[in-house]
């Protein structure tokens, strides 16, 4: 039985950036991650890239040589089947490990409805999330021609825009792409540039049915029209990985998520949680920013230094199909706010900034993100309108 201060369950952006930070100011700490992967920790975003890219090392957020020289204990392949909060251990691979200090990290996992799980669909149907999806896809991709992507989120996009060469279709429930994240002009702007493309896209319709058809798959939308294609791949929506921790426990926030507070502490002495699996003021946050930021707080923390999450609106970033977005705030609740924009179409950029009492409460970067880290400053703080409208430009 082995034992250490700290143990890290998942291998992905917040345990690998909690170990380092861990270490950055505590060279004695023992730390140890898990992770279910088999490969070292990697950049999710960037599984769009490799699908028709051989993998190199800036697929990987640290080298091997990081985790001996920094004395980080990496466990891979080390699903968590046990954790007992009681006893402080968990068990992986039918070895138990104690902890001092327990931080679920764990992530999240694809969302796939149950019908698709069928036998006779599961060399058709994919998800998109993880290095053995990777796998799976690149032998597949490279025989298919017609493939229907589900879900029009960031991964989704990303993932139509790195299918280059293939007949594309993406599925979308919601009336616009990524309706959260952009504004309707935004939208449209994308939505045409990735049709030109050659990309097919279908909104407002989710699928009602599926099933084999000659070589490949027949497809049944909500409004009835029927698609043919190769390969089907799930990119809508995810769940958190909790599946290791016993249902009865009180840290658990049904399907949501671990409750945790501002300290990213859950309920139970000495046990954190950070990135996808925190639920925390009534959200799963689920970013690549949010992940860090978290996984920042839970180390210091931890080492002693008083750190609380703040809740400023964390940026999406999308970078597909020859364009880059950055995207922050609430693009929505627009009433009594002052709106300042630019849109030069002929060149793809589209610029918005929303003011709510002096204070930018939101901006919208299309095409031209060269401002966007002197604004990420000024969010939710008060600034000048002018100064604003010198970035406009």
């Amino acid at each position: 039985m082995e034992k250490y201060d700290i143990v890290i369950i998942g291998g992905g952006p917040a345990g690998v950036t909690i170990a380092e930070q861990i270490r950055k100011e505590n060279k004695n700490i023992s730390v140890c991650i898990l992770s279910e992967e088999k490969v070292l920790p990697y950049y999710r975003l960037r599984l769009g890239y490799y699908l028709q890219n051989p993998i190199d090392e800036k697929f990987f957020l640290k080298s091997s040589e990081w985790y001996q020289v920094n004395n980080i204990k990496l466990m891979l392949n080390s699903k968590v089947e046990e954790c007992n909060f009681k006893e402080k251990f968990v068990v992986s691979r039918g070895q138990k490990i104690e902890w001092d200090y327990l931080v679920i990290a764990s992530g999240s996992k694809p969302y796939l409805p149950e019908q698709m799980r069928n036998e006779k669909l599961q060399n058709f149907v994919f998800t998109f999330r993880s290095y053995e999806d990777l796998l799976a896809l690149k032998k597949r991709v490279a025989q298919a021609g017609r493939v229907v992507i589900v879900g029009a989120g960031l991964l989704g996009l990303e993932l139509a825009s790195a299918l280059e060469g293939k007949e594309t279709t993406i599925v979308e429930l919601s009336k616009r792409i990524l309706p959260k994240q952009l504004d309707e002009v935004a939208s449209f702007l994308l939505e045409e540039h990735i049709v030109k493309k050659g990309i097919k896209i279908i909104l407002d319709n989710k699928i009602e049915n599926v099933e084999p058809y000659q070589n490949g798959l027949k497809i049944t939308l909500s409004s009835g029209q029927a698609i043919e294609c190769d390969l089907l791949i799930f990119s809508a929506g995810v769940v958190p990985n909790t599946e290791f921790i016993n249902s009865q426990e009180d840290i658990l926030n049904s399907k949501k998520g671990i409750d945790v507070n501002y300290k990213m502490q859950t309920k139970l002495p000495n046990v954190y949680a950070c990135g996808d699996v925190a639920y925390i003021d009534g959200q799963n946050p689920g970013t690549w920013t949010f992940a860090l930021e978290s996984a920042k707080i839970v180390a210091k923390n931890i080492l002693g230094f008083e750190a609380f999450y703040q809740n400023n609106p964390l940026p999406y970033f999308l970078k597909a199909f020859g364009l880059e977005i950055v995207s922050a705030g609430d693009m929505q609740n627009l009433q009594n706010a002052n709106i300042l924009e630019f849109l030069d179409k002929s060149r793809m950029i589209y610029k918005k900034f929303v003011v709510k009492n002096n204070k930018l409460t939101a901006y919208l970067l299309l095409n031209d993100t060269k401002a966007h880290l002197q604004l990420s400053k000024f969010l939710n703080s008060h600034v000048d309108i002018k100064l604003l409208e010198s970035f406009l430009k």
